[in-house]
Protein backbone atom coordinates (compact mmCIF):
# COMPACT_ATOMS: atom_id res chain seq x y z
CA UNK A 1 0.00 0.00 0.00
CA UNK A 2 2.69 2.67 0.97
CA UNK A 3 3.85 2.27 -2.92
CA UNK A 4 0.20 2.71 -4.12
CA UNK A 5 0.43 6.13 -1.77
CA UNK A 6 3.80 7.02 -3.36
CA UNK A 7 2.70 6.47 -6.96
CA UNK A 8 -0.66 8.34 -6.37
CA UNK A 9 0.99 11.38 -5.16
CA UNK A 10 3.20 11.49 -8.31
CA UNK A 11 0.99 13.66 -10.07
CA UNK A 12 -0.16 16.06 -7.55
CA UNK A 13 0.58 19.78 -6.49
CA UNK A 14 2.12 20.80 -3.52
CA UNK A 15 -1.87 21.56 -2.32
CA UNK A 16 -3.51 19.01 -2.99
CA UNK A 17 -0.43 16.01 -1.57
CA UNK A 18 -0.89 18.17 1.79
CA UNK A 19 -4.43 18.65 1.89
CA UNK A 20 -4.70 14.69 1.31
CA UNK A 21 -2.23 14.03 3.72
CA UNK A 22 -3.99 15.60 6.30
CA UNK A 23 -7.36 14.30 5.27
CA UNK A 24 -5.82 10.86 5.51
CA UNK A 25 -3.37 11.44 8.20
CA UNK A 26 -0.24 9.85 7.17
CA UNK A 27 1.74 12.73 8.45
CA UNK A 28 0.74 12.17 12.12
CA UNK A 29 -1.55 9.48 12.40
CA UNK A 30 -4.43 11.94 12.39
CA UNK A 31 -7.04 12.29 10.15
CA UNK A 32 -7.82 16.17 10.12
CA UNK A 33 -11.80 17.66 8.57
CA UNK A 34 -12.27 20.05 6.08
CA UNK A 35 -12.83 21.91 8.88
CA UNK A 36 -9.13 22.04 10.66
CA UNK A 37 -7.31 21.84 6.90
CA UNK A 38 -8.88 25.21 6.15
CA UNK A 39 -7.25 26.61 9.21
CA UNK A 40 -4.15 24.95 8.86
CA UNK A 41 -3.63 26.15 5.44
CA UNK A 42 -5.52 29.18 5.22
CA UNK A 43 -7.96 28.37 2.98
CA UNK A 44 -11.84 28.55 2.91
CA UNK A 45 -13.79 25.55 3.39
CA UNK A 46 -14.82 25.50 0.16
CA UNK A 47 -11.25 25.95 -1.53
CA UNK A 48 -10.15 22.61 0.42
CA UNK A 49 -12.79 20.55 -0.88
CA UNK A 50 -11.97 21.22 -4.61
CA UNK A 51 -8.68 20.75 -4.00
CA UNK A 52 -9.51 17.30 -2.44
CA UNK A 53 -11.82 16.49 -5.06
CA UNK A 54 -9.14 17.81 -7.57
CA UNK A 55 -6.22 15.55 -5.72
CA UNK A 56 -8.68 12.12 -5.63
CA UNK A 57 -9.46 12.73 -9.19
CA UNK A 58 -5.80 12.98 -9.95
CA UNK A 59 -4.29 10.73 -7.97
CA UNK A 60 -6.82 7.48 -7.51
CA UNK A 61 -9.82 8.03 -10.08
CA UNK A 62 -8.53 8.32 -13.42
CA UNK A 63 -5.13 6.17 -12.92
CA UNK A 64 -7.72 3.65 -11.78
CA UNK A 65 -9.78 3.98 -14.95
CA UNK A 66 -7.27 3.58 -16.98
CA UNK A 67 -5.59 0.50 -15.31
CA UNK A 68 -8.57 -1.39 -15.42
CA UNK A 69 -9.27 -0.52 -19.30
CA UNK A 70 -5.65 -1.51 -20.51
CA UNK A 71 -6.46 -4.50 -18.27
CA UNK A 72 -9.38 -5.17 -20.52
CA UNK A 73 -7.66 -4.67 -23.80
CA UNK A 74 -4.91 -6.81 -22.73
CA UNK A 75 -7.73 -9.54 -21.36
CA UNK A 76 -9.48 -9.04 -25.18
CA UNK A 77 -6.63 -9.81 -26.64
CA UNK A 78 -5.45 -12.59 -24.78
CA UNK A 79 -9.12 -14.37 -25.89
CA UNK A 80 -8.42 -13.11 -29.08
CA UNK A 81 -4.84 -14.32 -29.75
CA UNK A 82 -5.58 -17.69 -27.36
CA UNK A 83 -2.91 -19.50 -26.05
CA UNK A 84 0.15 -19.30 -25.93
CA UNK A 85 0.42 -16.04 -28.59
CA UNK A 86 -2.07 -14.01 -25.77
CA UNK A 87 -0.35 -15.27 -22.46
CA UNK A 88 1.86 -12.54 -22.42
CA UNK A 89 -0.84 -10.16 -22.22
CA UNK A 90 -2.84 -12.03 -19.82
CA UNK A 91 0.13 -11.74 -17.53
CA UNK A 92 0.31 -7.87 -18.02
CA UNK A 93 -3.67 -7.78 -17.55
CA UNK A 94 -3.09 -9.47 -14.09
CA UNK A 95 -0.45 -6.83 -13.31
CA UNK A 96 -2.37 -4.43 -14.18
CA UNK A 97 -5.31 -5.42 -12.17
CA UNK A 98 -3.01 -5.88 -8.80
CA UNK A 99 -1.93 -2.12 -9.48
CA UNK A 100 -5.57 -1.50 -9.44
CA UNK A 101 -6.32 -3.04 -6.09
CA UNK A 102 -3.51 -1.04 -4.29
CA UNK A 103 -5.19 2.20 -5.84
CA UNK A 104 -8.83 0.80 -5.50
CA UNK A 105 -7.79 -0.19 -1.35
CA UNK A 106 -6.11 3.57 -1.38
CA UNK A 107 -9.47 4.79 -2.68
CA UNK A 108 -11.29 3.12 -0.19
CA UNK A 109 -9.02 4.38 2.62
CA UNK A 110 -9.51 8.67 1.47
CA UNK A 111 -13.33 7.67 1.29
CA UNK A 112 -13.44 6.59 4.85
CA UNK A 113 -11.99 10.19 5.94
CA UNK A 114 -15.35 11.72 4.08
Amino acid sequence: MIEAIEDAFDPLNCHEAEVLKLRMGLEDSTRRSIQQISSILGLSVSQIEEIEDAALDKAIKKPLYNLLSQAKVRTLRHQKLGDPEGLPDLEVAVKLLKKAYHLADLFSFAAETK
